[in-house]
Protein backbone atom coordinates (compact mmCIF):
# COMPACT_ATOMS: atom_id res chain seq x y z
CA UNK A 1 0.00 0.00 0.00
CA UNK A 2 1.13 3.62 -0.94
CA UNK A 3 0.49 6.73 1.40
CA UNK A 4 0.85 10.09 -0.83
CA UNK A 5 2.80 12.64 1.72
CA UNK A 6 3.80 15.42 -0.76
CA UNK A 7 3.00 16.49 -4.57
CA UNK A 8 4.31 14.39 -7.49
CA UNK A 9 4.35 17.65 -9.27
CA UNK A 10 4.63 20.57 -6.46
CA UNK A 11 5.20 23.18 -9.77
CA UNK A 12 2.02 24.28 -11.39
CA UNK A 13 4.20 24.99 -14.49
CA UNK A 14 4.81 21.41 -14.73
CA UNK A 15 1.17 20.41 -14.48
CA UNK A 16 0.57 20.13 -17.91
CA UNK A 17 -1.27 18.16 -21.00
CA UNK A 18 0.97 15.04 -22.09
CA UNK A 19 3.70 14.65 -19.45
CA UNK A 20 3.53 13.16 -15.74
CA UNK A 21 6.13 11.68 -13.28
CA UNK A 22 5.17 8.43 -13.92
CA UNK A 23 4.34 7.55 -18.06
CA UNK A 24 3.04 4.24 -19.19
CA UNK A 25 3.94 1.85 -21.64
CA UNK A 26 0.80 -0.50 -22.78
CA UNK A 27 1.78 -3.70 -24.47
CA UNK A 28 1.71 -2.32 -27.64
CA UNK A 29 4.13 -0.04 -27.11
CA UNK A 30 1.91 3.46 -26.78
CA UNK A 31 3.06 5.36 -24.04
CA UNK A 32 0.94 7.42 -21.91
CA UNK A 33 2.10 10.73 -20.06
CA UNK A 34 5.29 10.71 -22.08
CA UNK A 35 4.75 13.57 -24.47
CA UNK A 36 2.54 13.12 -27.13
CA UNK A 37 -1.67 13.35 -25.47
CA UNK A 38 -3.68 11.05 -27.42
CA UNK A 39 -7.43 10.14 -28.07
CA UNK A 40 -9.49 8.12 -25.64
CA UNK A 41 -12.48 7.23 -27.66
CA UNK A 42 -15.54 5.79 -25.29
CA UNK A 43 -18.51 4.39 -27.93
CA UNK A 44 -21.85 3.03 -26.82
CA UNK A 45 -24.87 1.36 -28.75
CA UNK A 46 -27.93 3.17 -29.99
CA UNK A 47 -31.18 2.79 -27.96
CA UNK A 48 -32.15 -1.03 -27.75
CA UNK A 49 -32.56 -3.61 -25.60
CA UNK A 50 -30.17 -5.75 -24.45
CA UNK A 51 -31.30 -9.44 -24.14
CA UNK A 52 -29.44 -13.25 -25.34
CA UNK A 53 -32.10 -12.46 -28.44
CA UNK A 54 -30.63 -9.56 -29.77
CA UNK A 55 -26.73 -10.35 -28.65
CA UNK A 56 -26.13 -10.76 -32.36
CA UNK A 57 -27.35 -7.30 -33.35
CA UNK A 58 -25.27 -5.69 -30.14
CA UNK A 59 -22.26 -7.20 -31.48
CA UNK A 60 -22.65 -5.98 -35.18
CA UNK A 61 -22.90 -2.76 -33.17
CA UNK A 62 -19.64 -2.94 -31.73
CA UNK A 63 -18.25 -4.51 -34.93
CA UNK A 64 -19.25 -1.32 -36.92
CA UNK A 65 -18.25 0.73 -34.53
CA UNK A 66 -14.68 -0.31 -33.77
CA UNK A 67 -13.79 -1.09 -37.45
CA UNK A 68 -14.83 2.78 -38.76
CA UNK A 69 -12.97 4.11 -35.75
CA UNK A 70 -10.01 2.14 -37.07
CA UNK A 71 -10.01 2.79 -40.26
CA UNK A 72 -10.51 6.20 -39.90
CA UNK A 73 -7.74 6.38 -37.21
CA UNK A 74 -5.16 4.82 -39.82
CA UNK A 75 -6.42 7.39 -43.06
CA UNK A 76 -5.73 10.30 -39.82
CA UNK A 77 -2.39 8.54 -39.27
CA UNK A 78 -3.22 8.86 -35.45
CA UNK A 79 0.05 8.14 -33.94
CA UNK A 80 -1.52 6.13 -31.18
CA UNK A 81 -5.45 5.54 -29.62
CA UNK A 82 -7.11 4.27 -26.40
CA UNK A 83 -10.51 2.71 -27.11
CA UNK A 84 -12.43 2.50 -23.85
CA UNK A 85 -15.43 0.05 -23.48
CA UNK A 86 -17.53 0.88 -20.67
CA UNK A 87 -19.89 -1.68 -20.29
CA UNK A 88 -23.95 -1.69 -20.22
CA UNK A 89 -25.07 -2.22 -16.91
CA UNK A 90 -26.86 -5.85 -18.54
CA UNK A 91 -23.23 -6.64 -19.91
CA UNK A 92 -21.93 -6.74 -16.66
CA UNK A 93 -25.24 -8.37 -14.97
CA UNK A 94 -23.88 -11.10 -17.62
CA UNK A 95 -20.79 -10.98 -17.87
CA UNK A 96 -20.25 -13.39 -20.90
CA UNK A 97 -22.02 -11.21 -23.02
CA UNK A 98 -19.42 -8.73 -22.07
CA UNK A 99 -16.46 -10.18 -22.09
CA UNK A 100 -17.31 -11.43 -25.63
CA UNK A 101 -17.26 -7.82 -26.63
CA UNK A 102 -13.98 -7.53 -25.32
CA UNK A 103 -12.92 -10.38 -27.26
CA UNK A 104 -14.08 -8.66 -30.53
CA UNK A 105 -12.68 -5.19 -29.77
CA UNK A 106 -9.27 -6.50 -29.02
CA UNK A 107 -9.46 -8.83 -32.09
CA UNK A 108 -9.99 -5.60 -33.96
CA UNK A 109 -7.60 -3.55 -32.34
CA UNK A 110 -4.75 -6.69 -33.20
CA UNK A 111 -5.93 -6.91 -36.58
CA UNK A 112 -5.88 -2.65 -37.44
CA UNK A 113 -2.17 -2.83 -35.68
CA UNK A 114 -0.86 -4.68 -39.11
CA UNK A 115 -2.24 -1.93 -40.30
CA UNK A 116 -0.07 0.83 -38.31
CA UNK A 117 -2.65 1.43 -35.47
CA UNK A 118 -1.10 1.76 -32.35
CA UNK A 119 -3.47 1.26 -29.45
CA UNK A 120 -5.04 0.46 -26.49
CA UNK A 121 -8.05 -1.12 -24.71
CA UNK A 122 -9.68 -0.23 -21.37
CA UNK A 123 -12.48 -1.88 -20.32
CA UNK A 124 -14.63 -0.63 -17.49
CA UNK A 125 -17.20 -3.03 -15.97
CA UNK A 126 -20.10 -1.52 -15.15
CA UNK A 127 -20.79 -0.91 -11.03
CA UNK A 128 -23.64 -3.30 -10.55
CA UNK A 129 -23.79 -3.68 -6.81
CA UNK A 130 -26.26 -1.30 -6.54
CA UNK A 131 -29.04 -3.32 -8.22
CA UNK A 132 -29.51 -4.64 -5.24
CA UNK A 133 -31.97 -2.85 -2.72
CA UNK A 134 -30.69 -1.81 -0.65
CA UNK A 135 -27.35 -2.25 -1.90
CA UNK A 136 -24.89 -5.49 -1.22
CA UNK A 137 -21.91 -3.91 -1.65
CA UNK A 138 -19.17 -6.73 -0.30
CA UNK A 139 -20.78 -9.93 -1.34
CA UNK A 140 -23.80 -11.44 -3.22
CA UNK A 141 -24.07 -12.30 -7.11
CA UNK A 142 -23.79 -8.90 -8.26
CA UNK A 143 -20.32 -8.81 -6.57
CA UNK A 144 -19.55 -12.21 -7.77
CA UNK A 145 -20.63 -11.33 -11.59
CA UNK A 146 -18.46 -8.14 -11.38
CA UNK A 147 -15.40 -9.97 -10.59
CA UNK A 148 -16.45 -12.41 -13.27
CA UNK A 149 -16.41 -9.20 -15.46
CA UNK A 150 -13.11 -7.91 -14.74
CA UNK A 151 -11.44 -11.67 -14.28
CA UNK A 152 -12.90 -12.20 -18.41
CA UNK A 153 -12.14 -8.90 -19.33
CA UNK A 154 -8.41 -8.86 -18.17
CA UNK A 155 -7.73 -12.33 -19.96
CA UNK A 156 -10.19 -11.19 -23.04
CA UNK A 157 -7.24 -8.88 -23.66
CA UNK A 158 -7.73 -5.50 -21.95
CA UNK A 159 -4.91 -3.62 -21.18
CA UNK A 160 -6.54 -1.70 -18.81
CA UNK A 161 -9.49 -2.32 -15.68
CA UNK A 162 -11.35 0.89 -14.76
CA UNK A 163 -14.56 1.01 -12.73
CA UNK A 164 -17.11 3.55 -12.31
CA UNK A 165 -17.83 2.91 -8.39
CA UNK A 166 -20.83 3.80 -6.43
CA UNK A 167 -20.26 3.39 -2.77
CA UNK A 168 -21.73 5.75 -0.19
CA UNK A 169 -24.21 6.86 -3.31
CA UNK A 170 -27.33 5.33 -1.86
CA UNK A 171 -26.54 8.11 0.52
CA UNK A 172 -24.74 10.61 -1.48
CA UNK A 173 -28.21 11.15 -3.63
CA UNK A 174 -30.33 12.30 -0.96
CA UNK A 175 -27.97 14.61 0.66
CA UNK A 176 -27.17 16.20 -2.98
CA UNK A 177 -30.53 16.78 -3.33
CA UNK A 178 -31.46 18.52 0.11
CA UNK A 179 -28.13 20.11 -0.01
CA UNK A 180 -26.73 18.26 2.93
CA UNK A 181 -23.37 19.25 2.99
CA UNK A 182 -22.87 16.80 6.07
CA UNK A 183 -24.26 14.19 4.82
CA UNK A 184 -22.05 14.38 0.92
CA UNK A 185 -19.00 14.80 3.36
CA UNK A 186 -19.51 11.13 5.10
CA UNK A 187 -20.92 9.60 1.51
CA UNK A 188 -17.86 10.56 -0.06
CA UNK A 189 -14.86 10.94 2.59
CA UNK A 190 -15.88 7.82 5.01
CA UNK A 191 -18.74 5.17 2.83
CA UNK A 192 -16.95 6.35 -0.47
CA UNK A 193 -13.32 5.85 0.31
CA UNK A 194 -13.77 2.44 2.80
CA UNK A 195 -15.49 1.04 -0.43
CA UNK A 196 -12.73 1.70 -2.64
CA UNK A 197 -10.57 0.36 -0.41
CA UNK A 198 -12.21 -3.27 -0.28
CA UNK A 199 -13.24 -2.52 -3.98
CA UNK A 200 -9.87 -1.35 -5.46
CA UNK A 201 -7.61 -4.22 -3.45
CA UNK A 202 -9.85 -6.84 -5.40
CA UNK A 203 -9.30 -5.29 -9.03
CA UNK A 204 -5.73 -4.89 -8.40
CA UNK A 205 -5.42 -8.35 -7.07
CA UNK A 206 -7.03 -9.24 -10.41
CA UNK A 207 -4.41 -7.27 -12.22
CA UNK A 208 -1.88 -8.09 -10.70
CA UNK A 209 -2.62 -12.01 -11.52
CA UNK A 210 -3.14 -11.13 -15.60
CA UNK A 211 -0.41 -8.96 -16.07
CA UNK A 212 -2.95 -5.55 -16.45
CA UNK A 213 -2.84 -2.10 -15.58
CA UNK A 214 -5.28 -1.08 -12.45
CA UNK A 215 -6.35 2.07 -14.35
CA UNK A 216 -8.70 4.35 -11.88
CA UNK A 217 -11.98 4.63 -10.94
CA UNK A 218 -14.64 8.08 -11.60
CA UNK A 219 -17.08 9.88 -9.08
CA UNK A 220 -19.19 10.15 -11.79
CA UNK A 221 -22.03 9.13 -9.58
CA UNK A 222 -21.62 11.65 -7.75
CA UNK A 223 -19.70 14.74 -9.07
CA UNK A 224 -20.76 14.25 -12.56
CA UNK A 225 -24.41 13.72 -11.43
CA UNK A 226 -24.01 17.37 -9.15
CA UNK A 227 -22.38 18.94 -12.27
CA UNK A 228 -25.19 18.33 -14.71
CA UNK A 229 -27.91 19.07 -11.44
CA UNK A 230 -25.96 22.42 -11.35
CA UNK A 231 -25.85 22.54 -15.12
CA UNK A 232 -30.03 22.17 -14.91
CA UNK A 233 -30.14 24.83 -12.59
CA UNK A 234 -31.78 21.92 -9.55
CA UNK A 235 -28.77 22.72 -7.05
CA UNK A 236 -26.07 25.77 -6.85
CA UNK A 237 -23.10 25.77 -9.14
CA UNK A 238 -21.01 26.57 -5.77
CA UNK A 239 -22.09 23.20 -4.49
CA UNK A 240 -21.52 21.09 -7.30
CA UNK A 241 -17.73 22.61 -7.36
CA UNK A 242 -17.40 21.81 -3.44
CA UNK A 243 -18.20 18.20 -3.97
CA UNK A 244 -15.85 18.07 -7.42
CA UNK A 245 -13.48 18.58 -4.55
CA UNK A 246 -14.40 16.39 -1.85
CA UNK A 247 -14.02 13.67 -4.52
CA UNK A 248 -10.20 13.95 -4.49
CA UNK A 249 -9.76 11.67 -0.97
CA UNK A 250 -12.24 8.90 -2.56
CA UNK A 251 -10.62 8.84 -5.78
CA UNK A 252 -6.72 8.64 -4.04
CA UNK A 253 -7.76 5.40 -2.37
CA UNK A 254 -7.57 3.45 -5.80
CA UNK A 255 -4.01 4.87 -6.36
CA UNK A 256 -3.04 3.63 -2.70
CA UNK A 257 -4.38 0.52 -2.95
CA UNK A 258 -2.23 -0.11 -6.52
CA UNK A 259 -3.92 1.95 -9.30
CA UNK A 260 -1.13 3.39 -11.89
CA UNK A 261 -3.73 5.54 -13.85
CA UNK A 262 -4.68 6.77 -16.30
CA UNK A 263 -7.98 8.14 -13.90
CA UNK A 264 -11.43 7.90 -15.93
CA UNK A 265 -12.03 10.90 -17.95
CA UNK A 266 -15.42 11.46 -16.67
CA UNK A 267 -13.21 11.49 -13.44
CA UNK A 268 -12.57 15.31 -13.20
CA UNK A 269 -10.74 15.11 -9.78
CA UNK A 270 -7.52 13.82 -12.17
CA UNK A 271 -5.90 16.83 -12.24
CA UNK A 272 -5.55 16.31 -8.31
CA UNK A 273 -4.55 13.38 -8.86
CA UNK A 274 -2.16 13.70 -11.42
CA UNK A 275 -0.55 16.46 -9.36
CA UNK A 276 -0.59 14.34 -6.14
CA UNK A 277 0.95 10.59 -7.65
CA UNK A 278 2.08 11.76 -10.54
CA UNK A 279 0.20 9.53 -13.05
CA UNK A 280 -1.11 9.50 -15.79
CA UNK A 281 -4.79 11.01 -16.20
CA UNK A 282 -7.44 10.95 -18.73
CA UNK A 283 -10.03 13.97 -19.31
CA UNK A 284 -13.03 15.54 -21.18
CA UNK A 285 -14.48 18.79 -22.11
CA UNK A 286 -15.17 20.19 -25.07
CA UNK A 287 -15.27 17.12 -27.09
CA UNK A 288 -17.43 15.55 -24.36
CA UNK A 289 -20.30 17.26 -25.65
CA UNK A 290 -22.10 14.28 -27.60
CA UNK A 291 -22.81 12.82 -24.57
CA UNK A 292 -23.05 16.15 -21.77
CA UNK A 293 -23.15 19.44 -21.46
CA UNK A 294 -20.65 21.15 -19.16
CA UNK A 295 -19.19 23.96 -18.26
CA UNK A 296 -15.90 23.20 -18.64
CA UNK A 297 -15.20 23.43 -21.88
CA UNK A 298 -11.43 23.75 -23.16
CA UNK A 299 -10.01 23.70 -19.37
CA UNK A 300 -9.69 20.71 -18.78
CA UNK A 301 -7.23 20.58 -21.56
CA UNK A 302 -4.80 22.20 -19.36
CA UNK A 303 -3.58 18.53 -18.12
CA UNK A 304 -4.53 15.89 -20.35
CA UNK A 305 -2.80 12.77 -21.14
CA UNK A 306 -5.31 11.33 -22.95
CA UNK A 307 -8.67 13.44 -24.11
CA UNK A 308 -11.22 11.55 -24.83
CA UNK A 309 -15.27 12.56 -25.76
CA UNK A 310 -16.76 10.94 -22.67
CA UNK A 311 -19.31 8.50 -24.90
CA UNK A 312 -21.30 8.85 -28.18
CA UNK A 313 -24.20 6.59 -29.31
CA UNK A 314 -24.14 4.60 -32.53
CA UNK A 315 -26.22 6.86 -34.72
CA UNK A 316 -25.69 8.28 -38.64
CA UNK A 317 -24.81 11.65 -38.88
CA UNK A 318 -23.88 13.73 -42.23
CA UNK A 319 -20.72 12.84 -42.08
CA UNK A 320 -21.20 9.10 -40.81
CA UNK A 321 -21.41 7.05 -37.97
CA UNK A 322 -21.03 9.11 -34.86
CA UNK A 323 -18.13 7.39 -33.24
CA UNK A 324 -16.13 7.94 -36.04
CA UNK A 325 -16.89 11.42 -36.16
CA UNK A 326 -15.80 11.70 -32.64
CA UNK A 327 -12.70 9.82 -32.98
CA UNK A 328 -11.75 12.35 -35.94
CA UNK A 329 -12.70 15.34 -33.47
CA UNK A 330 -10.48 14.10 -31.20
CA UNK A 331 -7.85 13.22 -33.34
CA UNK A 332 -7.60 16.74 -34.19
CA UNK A 333 -8.17 18.24 -30.36
CA UNK A 334 -4.89 16.22 -29.76
CA UNK A 335 -2.90 17.21 -32.20
CA UNK A 336 -3.10 21.25 -31.80
CA UNK A 337 -1.83 20.25 -27.90
CA UNK A 338 1.24 17.41 -29.15
CA UNK A 339 1.93 20.56 -32.14
CA UNK A 340 2.46 22.99 -29.08
CA UNK A 341 4.51 20.60 -27.11
CA UNK A 342 6.89 19.85 -29.92
CA UNK A 343 7.41 23.79 -30.20
CA UNK A 344 7.53 23.88 -26.59
CA UNK A 345 4.83 25.85 -26.30
CA UNK A 346 2.13 24.21 -24.45
CA UNK A 347 2.06 26.82 -21.66
CA UNK A 348 1.07 29.19 -24.45
CA UNK A 349 -2.33 27.12 -25.20
CA UNK A 350 -2.80 26.16 -21.46
CA UNK A 351 -3.74 29.90 -21.26
CA UNK A 352 -5.83 30.34 -24.38
CA UNK A 353 -8.13 27.49 -22.65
Amino acid sequence: MTTFTSLAIDNPDDLVFGTCSHPLTLRSGLQIGAGPVHPELNFTLPPMVITADTMDEVTEQYRQMITGVCERAVELSTPGLVVEFEMLPDMTLNPEWGIGLVELLRSELDRYADKGLVSGLRVTPNDIREFSRPPVMRGGQHWEDMLRSFEGSARAGADMLAVESTGGKELHDGALLSADLPGIVFSLGVLGCRDMDFLWTAIVDVCQRHDVIPSGDSACGFANTAMVLADQRHIPRVLAALIRTLTVPRALIAFERGAVGPSKDCAYEGPFLKAITGYPISLEGAEAACAHLSPIGNVAKATPDLWSNESVANVKLLAGMAPTISLEQLVYATRVMNVATARNDGSALVACN
